[in-house]
């Protein structure tokens, strides 16, 4: 079937209209059982456990130039070859060791293939029975096609019409990019492509919500993905007449993020979604924690507790979407903060419920570091707040032994295996084979904490290093990794 435009799209009347017609003319679609864990019919509490990623930032083909270890909305710096490299390999490991779904942020870019290589993964995923799911910014962060010269571009879109761009509360367009210090510059200029940025719509006008529509429908009308990951953005919100009117919670002046746009843009993209592909996965993203705050009045910003009156809104969240929570400023040095009481649990709602975290990456520690005992308090507070999902950053190669045992423990965490998340179980089953033993697997967490008693780092790398020569070659060779990462911190 070849592709279907905007054009095509154009002359539908309404989004079920345009369901029926692609149904009509073959648009595959995944099947019901598609990315489904064995753990939905066994009574594990963990039941999905997904992989979050950038493409720009994810590096599983090693030993190739161009990736970033920090970042959003980055330049893409790999091949189109090593795109799909990574890619397959990071499905392929994930169809093996019970990951069901990966989502990526950046699936189509002209200078990794766009269209062609997406569905090279595609295909990729249906092999191994995994879910790939499109990150798509509903209002911001590029829209269904993340970057190059198509009608489903974001930038693309507002290039063409700039009255539909987002404002700020003094009417000037909310575009912008923003450093490694978080300084925002305002984006002036445009280009076949823009400068890497936030290009940020109104979700209050009729023509947004109408392209959205129409590219939901045309993504899955030309690619069979088992699903999306849905944002409204939390760089800011239109503080337009039109949203100010709209709106009844939001700050007048400046909104990190909008429950009200959420409630609004939601059901929207799940209607077009559900049209065309109904079994897709749907992930609505919530940026925030289910721990109700109870404080004075503010703006809510990523990761803050839920205010009261968003409950409102996450009613108007279609039933059986994934909603997807945020646990990292609930959590220090790995472990569950007192905020995370036992009220912060997920509103009892038609949905299903994530838990994500940022562990183990430049954005909340070290990116690749070992987390495991990190992950084993995320995993039991999760279930106790009535999460059935996990989602972690699956960015970094396996090679890497601190990144392979954290995604060994998603997969392990609540399972039939390890219903309570136990560290100790996880130590003893699945990291000693690897690591020469259960004294060598409960050494190795130990000396990667060293990460933060830094002055004790050089006494413990001789220790480290002379049990190189007793290991099995793999075994060595995640110890090696370990003594040599510590070494890197040593000034």
């Amino acid at each position: 079937m070849s592709p279907l435009n905007r054009r095509d799209m154009m002359q539908m009347s309404t989004v079920c209209g345009v369901g029926a017609m692609l149904t009509q003319a073959g648009s595959a679609e995944p099947p019901a059982s598609a990315g489904a864990s064995a753990d939905e019919t066994n009574g594990a509490p963990i039941r999905t456990r997904m992989f979050w990623t950038w493409d720009h930032s994810t590096e599983w083909a090693l030993n190739r130039p161009g990736a970033h270890t920090h970042g959003s909305c980055n330049e893409y710096g790999r091949s189109t070859d090593s795109f799909v490299r990574d890619y397959t390999a990071l499905l392929t490991w994930c169809g093996r060791n019970g990951i069901n779904a990966v989502v990526v942020w950046g699936l189509l870019r002209d200078c990794h293939g766009g269209l062609e290589s997406a569905k090279r993964l595609c295909d990729v995923a249906a092999r191994e029975n995994v879910r790939l799911l499109c990150g798509v910014g509903l209002n911001a962060y590029g829209g269904v096609y993340y970057e190059g010269d198509s009608p489903h571009n974001l930038e693309r879109h507002l290039e063409r019409h700039p009255e539909l761009s987002a404002v700020d509360a003094d009417g000037r367009p909310l575009s912008f990019t923003i450093d490694l210090d978080g300084k925002k510059t305002p984006i002036t200029t445009t280009g076949q492509p823009g400068p890497r940025g936030f290009y940020q719509a109104c979700p209050s006008r009729r023509e947004n919500q109408d392209f959205l529509a129409e590219s939901l429908a045309w993504l899955f009308a030309n690619l069979p993905l088992g699903g999306v990951q849905i944002e409204t953005g939390d760089t800011g919100i239109c503080q337009c007449q039109r949203c100010r009117d709209r709106r009844q919670h939001s700050s007048a002046d400046f909104s990190w993020l909008s429950w009200e746009d959420m409630g609004l843009m939601y059901p929207l993209a799940t209607g077009a979604v559900r049209a065309v592909a109904p079994d897709a996965w749907i992930v609505c993203e919530t940026y925030s924690h289910p721990q109700p705050y109870d404080g004075p009045d503010k703006p809510p910003r990523f990761g803050d507790a839920m205010p009261a009156w968003a409950a409102a809104e996450l009613a108007r969240f279609p039933p059986g979407v994934f909603v997807q929570w945020v646990a990292d400023y609930f959590m220090k040095n790995g472990a569950v903060t007192a905020a995370w009481t036992a009220a912060g649990r997920v509103p009892d709602t038609d949905h299903r419920h994530v838990m994500r975290s940022h562990l183990a990456t430049s954005w909340f520690g070290n990116r690749g570091e070992l987390a495991v005992d990190w992950l084993a308090n995320l995993v039991q507070r999760s279930i106790a707040s009535g999460c059935e999902g996990i989602s972690l950053f699956g960015e970094v190669s396996p090679f890497h032994a601190g990144a392979e045992l954290n995604y060994l423990a998603l997969s392990d965490y609540g399972g039939p295996q390890n219903p309570g998340a136990d560290l100790d179980s996880f130590l003893r089953r699945v990291a000693a084979p690897l690591l020469g033993g259960t004294d060598q697997a409960r050494d190795f967490l130990r000396y990667a904490r060293l990460v933060g008693d830094r002055p004790r780092i050089p006494a413990a790398l001789p220790e480290m290093y002379s049990r190189l020569h007793t290991l099995p070659p793999e075994a060595a060779r995640r110890w090696c990794w370990l003594a040599n990462q510590l070494a890197s911190f040593v000034e």
